[in-house]
């Protein structure tokens, strides 16, 4: 999970002492800090590991969903 720093710092996250370097779309790199947070997706919820980021809008990816025992459908784009 990715979040802009406004979003987690209002939501008081967990600030584990991990960092972790990620690959951008564009294949640039960057670090960041790893936060632990709670998440409620289809009415299940579990433990998200969450890193913090300048972007326009919050994204979810594959781990937390897993973790939530989630999966994309591509063929309908739905969980």
């Amino acid at each position: 999970m990715v979040l802009d720093p406004k979003i987690a710092s209002e939501l008081g996250l967990f600030e584990t002492p991990f960092e972790v370097e990620l690959t951008l779309a564009d294949r640039g790199k960057v670090k960041s800090k790893l936060y632990l947070a709670e998440v409620e997706v289809e009415g299940r919820k579990g433990p998200a590991l969450v890193a913090v980021l300048d972007v326009p809008i919050p994204l979810l990816g594959i781990h937390a969903l897993e973790t939530l025992g989630l999966k994309p459908n591509p063929l309908t784009g739905r969980l």
